[in-house]
């Protein structure tokens, strides 16, 4: 959510004087009113520098698309009239019921795997379904092969990682 511009506040941005202290990137880059910025467009933006990145919070799906490397992309931006971002926002238009029947006719692994009711993630394996012709359950058993059982194959060798956990039932503020 930090990646948008003006949600400073809702976001819990760092302050401009915590920024001028160290570098960051990728704050405050993209227009809220955009719908179609995608974790794929996030992963590629932090990995275009070719550097290790050092990541701060954040969601775990976009965590994941820098730390793995097990995001399905068809390289298609959706930037064009066909795109694939359009078909997947084409999609999400239908009815959940219709969206999850075409689902179980070409990937009844993934369909058991979502609840009926997700349109948009049933939407997204549909769009990958169609972009690559492969189901999107064989590419995710695909890119967790050969991985370290977490997630899949790395994308940098020997990662430092630390993951915070809160206890949500003693004290606020407590960190387990």
């Amino acid at each position: 959510m930090q990646v948008y511009k003006g949600l400073d506040i809702i976001t819990n941005k760092v302050t401009a004087e915590e920024r001028a202290q160290c570098t960051h990137h990728m704050i405050g880059f993209v227009d809220p009113l955009v719908k179609s910025y995608t974790v794929v467009d996030f992963r590629n933006k932090a990995l275009d520098r070719n550097k290790l990145p050092i990541i701060v919070g954040g969601t775990n799906y976009y965590i994941e698309s820098l730390l793995w490397r097990v995001l399905v992309d068809s390289g298609d931006s959706g930037d064009g009239a066909d795109g694939g971002q359009n078909r997947k926002m084409e999609l999400e238009k239908l009815g959940g019921e219709e969206l999850y029947k075409r689902l179980m006719e070409v990937d009844p692994k993934m369909a058991s795997m979502l609840h009926p009711n997700d349109k948009r993630k049933i939407a997204r394996s549909l769009q990958i379904h169609k972009d690559t012709g492969v189901p999107h359950s064989h590419w995710l058993e695909e890119q967790r092969q050969g991985g370290d059982g977490l997630g899949g194959p790395l994308r940098y060798p020997d990662p430092c990682i630390f993951w915070l956990h809160a206890d949500m039932e003693g004290e606020s503020g407590t960190i387990v």
